[in-house]
């Protein structure tokens, strides 16, 4: 196989895997991003508590903290209400994928960013931004699916021209 076509079967792979992930959820009810919330909330018996930021454009525009006793979803507070959904939509992506995170934030960096909390859970919160390319395309193709179920439109055509195109369009973004 050549590259883009080993590429390609990888996508199909992985969207086959976040597919079943999904599946697994039961998310019959969840028909927009906070009834998806709650929903996992009450899967995993843990809050998921949504924290709009205004986040610089060099910045991440959205993370997730999984706290002690909640998981935290920050999302940039300065983009468009679809973008943020986006954005809540790929960090429960990491949270089904079961992800965690990778990296080095010297102190100091981390300070300047969130002078009011501990170094290391800056670090943790913002260590994703090193993960390695599979786990990205994970939450970036559980957030598409997660973003067409909640809408109604998997259920209703799950193998239309129009749902194939956006397939393609979100694996070219990751190429």
């Amino acid at each position: 196989m050549t590259d883009p076509e080993q590429r390609h079967e990888q996508l199909r792979r992985i969207r086959e895997e976040c597919a079943g992930r999904i599946a697994e959820l039961d998310l019959h009810e969840a028909r927009d991003v906070r009834a998806l919330c709650d929903h996992l909330v009450e899967l995993r018996g843990r809050p998921i508590r949504l924290v709009p930021l205004p986040l610089p454009a060099s910045h991440p525009c959205g993370m997730w903290v999984a706290a002690s006793d909640e998981d935290v979803i920050f999302y940039d507070a300065n983009t468009t209400s679809a973008h943020q959904e986006h954005i809540i939509l790929h960090e429960l992506g990491h949270v089904i994928c079961c992800h965690r995170g990778s990296g080095i934030l010297d102190d100091e960096s981390a300070r300047a960013l969130f002078p009011n909390i501990d170094p290391q859970i800056v670090r943790d919160m913002l260590s994703r931004a090193t993960y390695d390319d599979v786990q990205e395309q994970e939450a970036e193709i559980t957030a598409y699916l997660l973003a067409e179920l909640i809408k109604g439109r998997s259920r209703a055509n799950p193998s239309s021209p129009e749902r194939e195109r956006a397939i393609d369009r979100v694996e070219r973004t990751l190429v």
